[in-house]
């Protein structure tokens, strides 16, 4: 794992390396200042000789404001590497995550990948940069002290190390035993991140069953475990850390007490015995130094371990190396040959589908929940891949063509509509970001959208809020197909479209999916019998399998499956749910017409 962690810095390695370059200065002048004690007390003030004694202050002037240049070019090619490394693996642990299929994220919980997107890439960057930067200069304070000590007194520079060699090894042992606490640390906070963005999320749903009570107790539980793990490092820290203090600082003992002997027996200098003390504070004032990196490295092997786990994750759904963009002018013709799919293999939600959707032709999904309808359309932009079987576009494998080819020709609008926290006219362009305000404008009019966007505060520049909840679901709606509609695909995949809209909303959103449809190859699942009876074909999934396929008429006419949701479905006054009389009143079709449906 450290060899991993610092593979990182590979692409910034001629920026640390002169950093490091300027450390070697920076310590070196930063211990020559005792030295100039040894010649002021040894020889300048025996020999009254103020020449000697002024040249080595100028000296130490000098070699002060060396170290300072020094230390500042260095902290600031450092703080660039380090600020760059950031940026670069959080972007790319982001791509990453953004070219993972469906199922990935079906897996994972948003709160705890954005805790490793966010804290876990900053706990890299304080050790990785700032941390190395501080154990290399500590450990070169170290080791030219020592090389000082044993130069200026053999002896007495051996007694003064050898504590240090005993604080190495328990240091080491404390590194071990803590481990498991920082691991556990960083999984407790991924998991109360994620609870939190789950439950702030749905906090509506949460006040308006009146647990906020219970959901306060949950985060204060994994809160509370987070506490516990995070206590148990610092009580292994505290139990480990004054004994090394203490047996570094008995060094002190070693230091006075031989270097008294050494110079009552005439083989050492006043002046070496004042540069021993001065070396003192960078000998043992390293260790509080080192103690606190060594808390930082088991942090940051804990952060590392959690964002590689995101990078080195295995990508299911991956563009080909050979991958060509779908044949213009696209068609719009989808089929599926023998086609099986299961999230667990031993299990399979779809089992050999073959049909084919010609171009141009509507077609609605019927059956039951987990019948396998929302997974046949994931299927056709690669929201996965098929276990056996393939799927075609115009006849092309669609893992044969460039995900961004087919996703911009076939479309997916999700049960869940999705805008984002920016202006409608940013959400409405989102596909096609050149779009300009008419041919916005034209869409929103096309999706009967644009008379209420026009008495939004701002109109086209109104922030629709997180997950559009200044909107109403019918308002998100209708911008969702504006949407669709500027993008032009070739194909639609609509899963609910009607779902999250009321009754009085509906006949409205109906009449604008109706419009986005049109020339188009449509796949739409849904429970509203109402838009199936207004398709061209009708399929019935039962366990994974098409049961019945064919026009409404002939389906109810045959009496089976379709026919008895129908009947099912239909009400004392002997309509279905989702029908309006011929008379309903809709805006007028719009003036401004879209290039697709001129």
């Amino acid at each position: 794992m450290t060899r991993r962690l610092y593979g990182l810095l590979t692409p910034y390695r001629r920026t640390v390396g002169l950093g490091l370059m300027l450390l070697v200065g920076s310590v070196a002048a930063e211990l020559y200042p005792p030295l100039v004690w040894i010649r002021v007390v040894d020889q300048g003030i025996p020999a009254r000789d103020w020449t000697l004694i002024g040249g080595q202050l100028a000296l130490l002037v000098g070699v002060f404001g060396l170290q300072q240049l020094l230390s500042a070019w260095r902290g600031l090619l450092l703080e660039r590497a380090g600020q760059q490394l950031t940026l670069d693996l959080r972007l790319s642990v982001y791509r990453k995550l953004q070219g993972q299929s469906a199922s990935y994220f079906e897996a994972q919980r948003t709160g705890d990948l954005i805790a490793r997107v966010t804290g876990d890439v900053d706990a890299l960057q304080d050790v990785l940069v700032r941390g190395t930067d501080a154990v290399l200069a500590n450990a070169l304070r170290l080791i030219g002290v020592v090389a000082i000590f044993i130069a200026l007194q053999p002896l007495l520079g051996v007694l003064v190390t050898l504590p240090m060699l005993a604080v190495a090894l328990m240091l080491r042992r404390y590194a071990r035993t803590v481990r498991p606490a920082y691991r556990a640390a960083r999984t407790r906070l991924g998991d109360l991140t994620a609870l939190i963005a789950d439950r702030l999320a749905g906090v509506r749903v949460v006040q308006g069953s009146a647990r906020e009570g219970t959901e306060e107790r949950k985060v204060a539980a994994l809160a509370g475990e987070l506490y516990a793990e995070q206590v148990k490092a610092v009580v292994l820290r505290n139990r480990a850390f004054p004994l090394a203090r203490f047996v570094a600082n008995f060094g002190n003992v070693l230091m006075l007490g031989g270097g008294a002997w050494l110079i009552l027996a005439g083989q050492f200098t006043l002046g070496g015995l004042l540069a021993y003390r001065g070396y003192g504070r960078y000998f043992y004032g390293p260790i509080d130094d080192l103690v606190n990196i060594g808390d930082l490295l088991q942090r940051a092997e804990a952060s590392g371990r959690r964002v590689f786990e995101v990078l080195d994750a295995p990508v299911a759904v991956a563009e080909s190396p050979g991958a060509q963009p779908l044949p213009e002018p696209a068609r719009g013709e989808v089929r599926f040959e023998g086609v099986t799919f299961g999230y667990d293999p031993a299990r399979p939600v779809l089992r050999d589908v073959t049909l084919t959707l010609p171009a141009g032709q509507r077609v609605a999904v019927l059956g039951a929940s987990g019948a396998g309808k929302s997974t046949m359309l994931s299927l056709v932009p690669r929201g996965h891949d098929p276990l056996e079987g393939r799927v075609l576009l115009d006849g092309v494998d669609v893992r044969d063509l460039t995900l961004a080819s087919l996703r911009t020709h076939a479309a997916a609008m999700p049960q869940d509509t999705c805008l984002f926290h920016d202006t409608v006219l940013e959400n409405v362009r989102y596909a096609r970001p050149d779009a300009s305000p008419q041919e916005v404008e034209a869409a929103l009019e096309a999706a009967y959208a644009l008379e209420f966007v026009r008495a939004l505060p701002q109109g086209l520049d109104t922030l629709v809020g997180e997950r559009g909840v200044r909107l109403s679901g019918g308002q998100r709606q209708r911008l969702a197909i504006a949407r669709t509609l500027l993008a032009r695909p070739t194909v639609l995949l609509l899963d609910e479209p009607t779902s999250a809209v009321d009754a009085e909303s509906e006949a409205v959103v109906v009449a604008a999916l109706g419009r986005l449809m049109r020339g188009r190859t449509a796949l739409i699942v849904t429970h509203r019998l109402s838009l199936a009876r207004t398709s061209d074909r009708v399929l019935v999934l039962d366990g994974g399998r098409i049961v019945e396929d064919g026009p409404p008429d002939v389906l109810r006419a045959r009496g089976g499956a379709y026919a008895a949701l129908e009947r099912a479905a239909r009400g004392l006054d002997g309509t279905l749910p989702g029908e309006w009389p011929d008379d309903l009143s809709l805006p007028a079709e719009p003036l401004l017409r879209l290039p697709s449906d001129s």
